[in-house]
């Protein structure tokens, strides 16, 4: 696992906690945070360490992106079904060794919660259960879960609750009969797994009560550097510096080796509202590179070779990465929008299903969308992309639409 392998969950045991929904603690924001680092900030005065100098800071126009070879090894993806086991002893510890009646995970985008819970399935020898299709929630048919959810003594995974209805007159019936199988105690046992704005909806639309769910524990700012640390993960005695382009302050140093993390990254957890995998593809974005005059692109390959055991400076932009929304944003936009959450992404067939628009006005939309990098597509299901969702999110809520909890 590259964000918590053994023997770095052995040095960082606390870094991911599945807690009770309850108990979701969004990181606080710089101006909160002012107290805390006043201390720190004055010892650093008192004991300066030369080695430790603030680089000068780079004109953002002189840097270039990263070469992709290379994020492939600063910036890795986050091995969501390696969280399997860090689901268990959550759930062990929450509910004990026996897993009773039906109980949740909730995620947010472009948290793993699919992944987590499908390799939890495959780790406990769980049925895994696939979302029914467009035609069986919009029919009602009630095989799709007859066979699994009343009988037999096996645990059951559904790891996408949120793929199991649609926001049509049509489309909730199925899932309606689902959720009333669990709430009743007729279910047999088993998890689900749902995404955060799925949960927020179909809570408001059915009377579900409130069952035993747990969720990913938010990151602050300390966490990410944990995490971006072990997502980087140098080998032999190589270091990595990565410092803000603006003040030549370093934002991380890699390995992680103290108990405190730079403003830059306070303020990246509590912008993403302590989302580690949105603010994993903030951090990949922001890296830049001092252009080399005798080195193209081409020899990225051979330098990172040749350079291995060196010490590198990796400069991280001052600017969030953060898509625009369209100048003129109406309530098509809206619209689409608000069901691609909804449903944790949608297919284009279903997303002229749950939408008062013709097909052509929803793909031109989605269209529209996809180029300013709002929008994305991934084996056929359209959803908001990671550096746009707290834009998107934040955008919504005050247009007054549900949003999730989180």
């Amino acid at each position: 696992m590259s964000a918590s392998s053994k023997d770095q969950e052995s040095e960082h045991p606390a870094l991911w906690q599945f807690v009770p929904l309850a108990s979701y603690a969004r990181p606080e924001s710089p101006a909160t945070h002012v107290a805390v680092t006043a201390w720190a900030r004055m010892k650093q005065l008192f004991q300066r360490n030369p080695a430790q100098d603030d680089a000068p800071a780079k004109r953002e126009e002189e840097l270039r992106r990263l070469p992709q070879l290379q994020l492939q090894h600063v910036a890795r993806p986050i091995e969501w079904e390696a969280l399997a086991p860090v689901l268990e002893e959550s759930m062990a510890t929450q509910w004990g060794d026996d897993l009773p009646g039906v109980r949740f995970v909730i995620g947010q985008p472009h948290c793993g919660h699919a992944e987590i819970a499908s390799q939890w399935a495959s780790e406990q020898q769980a049925t895994l259960i696939e979302p029914p299709s467009m035609a069986q929630i919009l029919g009602n048919d009630q095989s799709w879960h007859r066979n699994w959810a009343s009988a037999g003594d096996k645990v059951w995974v559904l790891p996408r609750l949120e793929r199991c209805f649609l926001r049509h007159a049509n489309g909730l019936d199925l899932v309606r009969q689902l959720l009333e199988a669990v709430a009743s105690g007729r279910a047999a046992r088993g998890l689900i797994a749902c995404d955060s704005w799925a949960w927020a909806y179909l809570q408001r639309v059915w009377p579900l009560p409130r069952p035993a769910a747990l969720t990913l524990q938010a990151f602050n700012g300390q966490a990410l550097a944990r995490l971006f640390s072990l997502l980087a993960a140098p080998g032999g005695k190589r270091r990595l510096s990565f410092r803000h382009a603006s003040s030549g302050q370093e934002t991380l140093g890699v390995p992680y080796e103290g108990s405190s993390c730079s403003d830059d990254l306070i303020r990246l957890a509590a912008h993403c509202r302590g989302n580690p995998g949105t603010a994993r593809d903030y951090w990949r974005q922001r890296m830049r590179s001092e252009p080399e005059a005798d080195v193209e692109a081409d020899n990225d390959q051979s330098d990172a070779s040749t350079n291995a055991d060196a010490n590198e400076v990796i400069w991280v932009s001052a600017t969030l990465p953060e898509p625009a929304l369209p100048i003129e944003a109406d309530e098509d936009v809206a619209l689409v929008l608000h069901a691609l959450l909804l449903h944790g992404g949608l297919p284009e067939a279903a997303l002229a299903e749950v939408l008062p628009l013709s097909r052509q006005r929803s793909l031109a939309t989605l269209r529209r969308l996809q180029q300013l990098e709002v929008c994305e597509i991934s084996n056929e299901y359209w959803r908001v992309s990671a550096l746009a969702y707290a834009l998107v999110r934040a955008w919504l809520r005050g247009r007054d639409f549900l949003t999730d909890d989180f």
